[in-house]
């Protein structure tokens, strides 16, 4: 367990390095993985939070998919 602690919280750490440096869609995709970890421990207990995760994960995907766009141009 305490790997995901471990993998939320450099979630968190790398959003704001990379927020540090000018990476506002990176930082966005990280902190939403670790958003969406968090509320997933979270949703352990009250299951009512998990779409709630989604959303975290969503902003990932999202913030992966325009990085792969504009790496492409």
């Amino acid at each position: 367990m305490i790997s995901r602690y471990l993998v939320i919280g450099l979630a968190f750490l790398a959003a704001g390095l990379r927020a540090a440096q000018g990476g506002v869609v990176e930082a966005v995709g990280l902190a939403g993985l670790g958003f969406g970890l968090a509320i997933l421990k979270l949703a352990e207990r009250r299951p009512a939070l998990k779409p709630i995760a989604y959303v975290g994960f969503l902003a990932t995907a999202v913030s992966i998919a325009i990085v792969l766009i504009r790496q492409s141009y």
